[in-house]
């Protein structure tokens, strides 16, 4: 079974639970780099089909060999293309984004809408891993019109990640700051006593009142955060 850091292990367990709900069979790995996420999703028979994509040559042979030593060439295909372009989307898709900036991952996504329209995108469930800029990323996902099915958080070399997975709906709506900077769905598992989810907001909060002297949307979200915890 193919080994995977705990930052992809807890990517993984969010396309688990979006498989319950698919249908197509396949999932994409956007930015796959070695391919490792991919492997184990065939492994664990989460997909009939997987498709890697990377925006360099390198990282993409990457997964094409892992995927060949593991015996899965006829189960996979991978493109040398930036983000989803050129790969269509069909309804019940897995969409993974792990490990790039918010602001690449946003990008993806308002190609993939305007590339593939509405009707499909509301059958394509999306698993994103931002390594920054998560109230940005957070922000734009409900003004376009996503909803957030599930967050989930774990702690890899010393460094804290977040995931969330979210399908489109078409119908805009607005975060307050501290849902953008805290999450919608980690708010709720904080009010009902997570400690995984208390142990995250108490570094974020540490991280925050560095950062909300520059930031206008984080010291709004501070604040709201300290009032509703009384």
């Amino acid at each position: 079974m193919q080994i995977l850091p705990v930052r992809l292990e807890m990517v993984l367990e969010q396309v688990r639970k979006a498989c319950k709900d698919s249908s197509s069979g396949r999932i994409i790995d956007v930015g796959s780099d070695h391919g490792y996420l991919a492997v184990r999703c065939l492994e664990e028979e989460l997909a009939d089909y997987v498709i890697c994509t990377d925006i360099h040559k390198a990282p993409a042979q990457r997964s094409a060999n892992a995927l060949i030593e593991a015996g899965f060439e006829e189960h996979a295909d991978v493109y040398v293309t930036d983000g989803l372009k050129e790969v269509p989307l069909k309804a019940g898709d897995i969409v993974v984004i792990a490990g790039m900036g918010g602001l690449n991952i946003i990008d993806i996504i308002s190609r993939a809408l305007k590339d593939n329209g509405y009707g499909v995108m509301e059958n394509v469930t999306f698993i994103l891993q931002p390594q920054k800029s998560n109230d940005i990323v957070r922000n734009y996902l409900s003004k376009t019109g996503f909803v957030f099915e599930d967050e989930s958080i774990c702690y890899d070399r010393d460094i804290f990640y977040n995931c969330m997975r979210v399908v489109f709906r078409g119908i805009s709506t607005t975060m307050t700051d501290e849902e953008a900077c805290y999450g919608p769905v980690l708010l709720k598992r904080y009010k009902e006593g997570d400690k995984e989810v208390v142990e995250y907001f108490g570094h974020l909060n540490s991280l925050f009142e560095i950062r909300q002297r520059s930031n206008p949307v984080i010291r709004s979200a501070l604040e709201q955060r300290k009032k509703n915890e009384g």
